[in-house]
């Protein structure tokens, strides 16, 4: 009997844990960045070859952990405003500790820096840096008004940078990509604030909303969907992206319509809904780099050929 309680009670410790740090966040991180090291920095790269590198699993591994950590983290210091804003996660996370939670941020910052280290020196101090940005971002950045979305949005992107970095790769393409995927984080970010904003506002978070209302916040999510579909429709025309330009023609259509959607909607499993609507569309984004090299009207010819 104390067996199975003890069992339990590891089951929960464990299920807690990957609440608090966002598993399927991790998990859509690991791909993301799988896809976009193959798919868009190995284009000439056959799959056999690109298994083989270790340094880029090595790269992703440390992200991964780093990423871990931050919602650690974050959720450390905002325990007390998740009870609002998120209660389910907060009930669920009330199985760990304030002090375990502190310890594992700990202990997957070392694995992470040590990973990073077996890459090379050169990795790990990039994840020096990354590790101390994410601490003060949690610590500082994340209660001032609009900066926290642009830096958390930063942030985001930063394993994408280490890939970067590691190809050496300056086309233009990458970085319209990156400016895109930045612009659909930033959204999201953004209306996220529409959520949580009543527990903000208790806690004295400075947000776009709790500072300058719903109505400006919409207006500036507005804004930046339609700088987006600019962008994403100038992304149709370029044919190195290969058939992942029916994402973008897809992207398009659906920002067209949530930028309408925002001003009738008010309650929060709206705003949940419209949240989750985006991250849809992320998820979406991530699959579809694989267009770039496979012509999803004959995968056939691309497993024989590779």
């Amino acid at each position: 009997m104390l067996n199975k309680n003890f069992k339990n009670k590891i089951g929960w410790k464990l299920f807690a844990l990957f609440t608090v740090v966002r598993g399927y966040n991790i998990l859509m991180l690991i791909l993301a960045m799988y896809f976009t090291a193959y798919f868009i920095f190995s284009s000439d790269t056959t799959l056999f070859d690109f298994v083989k590198s270790n340094k880029i699993h090595l790269i992703i591994l440390a992200s991964a952990l780093t990423v871990a950590a931050g919602y650690i983290i974050n959720n450390f210091y905002d325990a007390q405003k998740d009870q609002l804003g998120r209660p389910v996660m907060t009930y669920i996370s009330r199985f760990v500790s304030q002090e375990f939670k502190l310890n594992v941020y700990l202990l997957l910052n070392f694995l992470s820096l040590l990973t990073a280290l077996i890459a090379s020196w050169r990795v790990a101090l990039f994840f020096v840096v990354y590790q101390i940005l994410v601490w003060f971002y949690s610590h500082k950045l994340s209660k001032i008004v609009f900066l926290n979305n642009i830096s958390h949005t930063i942030l985001s992107l930063f394993p994408f940078l280490a890939l970067l970095l590691y190809y050496n790769n300056h086309a233009p393409v990458i970085f319209l990509h990156g400016f895109f995927l930045g612009g659909l984080l930033l959204i999201a970010d953004l209306s996220k604030d529409l959520l949580t904003q009543k527990a903000d506002l208790i806690y004295n978070y400075k947000t776009l909303v709790t500072v300058y209302g719903t109505q400006t916040s919409k207006i500036v999510i507005s804004i930046f969907i339609m700088i987006i579909i600019s962008l994403g429709i100038f992304m149709q025309n370029i044919e190195k992206l290969g058939h992942m330009r029916l994402y973008f023609l897809l992207m398009t259509v659906a920002l067209f319509f949530l930028s309408i959607i925002i001003w009738f909607i008010h309650s929060k499993v709206e705003y949940l809904l419209y949240q989750y609507a985006i991250k849809t569309l992320l998820g979406i984004g991530v699959i579809s780099i694989a267009w770039i090299k496979i012509n999803p009207l004959d995968l056939q010819k691309f497993f024989i050929i590779n």
